[in-house]
C-alpha cells in the first residue's frame, strides 16, 4: 500500500470511531428519555458502540481487502 491508501484507512478508522461515538451518544440520549437509570444507559451506550464499531470495521476491512 502507498501512503496514500494507508491515509485513507486511518482517516476510515477515524471517522469509525467517531461514527461509533456519535451512535453511542445518541443510544445513551434514548436511553434515558425512556427513563432508565444513568448505569443502564451507560451500558447501553457501550453495547451500541461496540456494535457500531464491529460493524464498520467489518466493512472496512472487507473494502480494504478489494482496494488493496
Amino acid at each position: 500500500m502507498n501512503v496514500t491508501h494507508t491515509l485513507m484507512a486511518l482517516m476510515g478508522i477515524g471517522l469509525a470511531v467517531v461514527f461509533s461515538l456519535f451512535v453511542a451518544g445518541v443510544a445513551f440520549a434514548i436511553a434515558r428519555w425512556g427513563g432508565s437509570p444513568v448505569p443502564e444507559s451507560v451500558s447501553t451506550s457501550g453495547k451500541a458502540f461496540a456494535t457500531a464499531l464491529m460493524a464498520i470495521s467489518a466493512v472496512l476491512a472487507v473494502v480494504l481487502g478489494v482496494f488493496k
